[in-house]
């Protein structure tokens, strides 16, 4: 079976004695029954999307019907419902693709705007001919509060602009039967696509979440299912040390529960993939962080962030853990010049003729040796070139692990209660119906404190 992906977890690993293996292998053992007893009874599906080649083929049958005048598609979500399709794209198109002048039919851009700040969202909607461009509304629940600004906006704006031919020009992904926006597609004669009951918003990039866009902007979805295929079947695997997303799991928690080091930052040497390292943020903080515990991400950028961080990584608290994503090959090079004012100065001379990739890959080797000199524990994940393949073992593998450290953890990694909390909070603000306690509840809140207004 061909890998695309190696997870080198030597500096993870290297200071566990027998004894400690033998510990990990027990409590990943009831980690990994668990798991598969949920899959088992259909509580949880991501592992099974890889097998679900229908809603690929039905993803890149409707890129290629859409209009060839079409140029542009924009993704209405937050959360899950973007950082996942946005890692994608950010992986797997070529660089800068939104800026490339277009040419009808295939591949189309692709915008995220996850949030809902009126400034850079009335910005988007001004810039993009409403005639070249798709908009996706993505929320499972269909009520999301974001998503739903966002989609009456563009709605409106759509129907002003376009009339009847809005419709057309309206996406909706969603849950199969309820909610909302399930709703209100039906009525509208909106095109729909299923995101599954049993798979939730930050487990969901290998739905219909990350494959419709990774289909319109062209992107390889077979070869993502297929790598992420190969590594579900990896995971699925029961022996601790034949399992990279089970191993890596304990490691993560043992570094925390044991050594009190709490923080993962994920720190990429491949820009393409520093939108992974995004997406990994929520999907590791989301699942974990309940019940007063729980382990907080952080992501970087190589060698952006050894002039910001690495300061802090190598001289700072010891409660951290690192894992480094690079390629073995990037696609591409550029060589710096042998000219006459790189060979005329010793400061640049020793650039003069070598990659600019190959300085990255030096830098990385860089941060590495210092951390692990500091007694930082390491560990690295090497695609063997930014392929679709590659990117979809490495997208299985982080949802397989954060499902396995769940129960590690002792938590439910599938749900988010204080997320719900905050949007209870939100609606009873905006004086939405059914929540007229929760707004009587704030409004006799204490106010500020005038000593301390400054």
């Amino acid at each position: 079976m061909t890998r695309e992906l190696t997870l080198d977890a030597t500096g993870l690993a290297g200071a566990l004695s027998e004894k400690d293996l033998e510990h990990l292998a027990a409590a990943a053992t009831r980690a990994h029954e668990k798991t598969l007893s949920l899959r088992a009874s259909k509580s949880i599906g991501f592992l099974d999307l890889p097998d679900d080649r229908a809603t690929a083929k039905a993803a890149m049958d409707f890129a290629r019907a859409l209009d060839p005048a079409i140029d542009t598609m924009v993704v209405l979500g937050i959360g899950g419902s973007s950082l996942g399709p946005r890692a994608l794209y950010s992986a797997l198109a070529p660089a800068f693709d939104p800026l490339r002048p277009r040419a009808p039919g295939m591949p189309r851009r692709l915008f995220f705007p996850d949030n809902v700040d009126p400034i850079t969202f009335r910005a988007l909607v001004d810039l993009l001919p409403p005639e070249r461009t798709l908009w996706n509304v993505v929320t499972k629940s269909g009520g999301t509060a974001e998503t739903a600004a966002q989609m009456l906006v563009v709605i409106d704006h759509l129907e002003k602009t376009l009339g009847a031919r809005a419709k057309d020009h309206i996406v909706a992904t969603t849950d199969p039967e309820k909610g909302i926006l399930r709703a209100t597609a039906r009525a509208r004669g909106w095109r729909t696509f299923d995101i599954p009951a049993n798979v939730g918003g930050r487990f969901s990039v290998l739905t219909a979440v990350g494959i419709l866009p990774a289909a319109v902007a062209g992107l390889d979805v077979t070869g993502l299912l297929d790598g992420a295929r190969r590594m579900r079947d990896r995971a699925l695997e029961p022996e601790l040390r034949a399992n990279p997303a089970l191993l890596l799991a304990s490691l993560l928690h043992h570094h925390h529960a044991q050594h009190a080091r709490p923080m993962t930052v994920m720190m990429s040497y491949v820009d393409g993939l520093y939108d992974t390292a995004d997406w990994f943020r929520q999907l590791w903080a989301e699942s974990l962080g309940k019940d007063g515990h729980g382990p907080t991400p952080i992501a970087a950028r190589g060698a952006t962030d050894q002039h910001s961080q690495l300061q802090l990584f190598a001289e700072g608290p010891d409660d951290k853990t690192y894992l480094f994503l690079t390629a073995k090959e990037r696609g591409g090079e550029i060589e710096i010049p042998s000219s006459e004012l790189a060979n005329g100065a010793p400061d640049y001379a020793y650039l003069a003729g070598r990659g600019m990739g190959e300085l990255l890959d030096a830098e990385l080797v860089g941060t590495i040796g210092s951390l692990r000199k500091a007694g930082r524990p390491t560990a690295r994940l090497e695609l063997a070139r930014p392929s679709a393949g590659a990117l979809g073992e490495l997208l299985m593998l982080l949802e397989a692990a954060t499902a396995f450290a769940g129960p590690l953890y002792g938590v439910d990694p599938y749900d988010q209660p204080g997320v719900e909390d905050a949007k209870k909070r939100a609606y009873a603000a905006l004086g939405r119906p059914g929540f007229d306690a929760l707004a009587k509840e704030i409004a006799a809140a204490p106010g500020p404190d005038p000593r301390w207004m400054l």
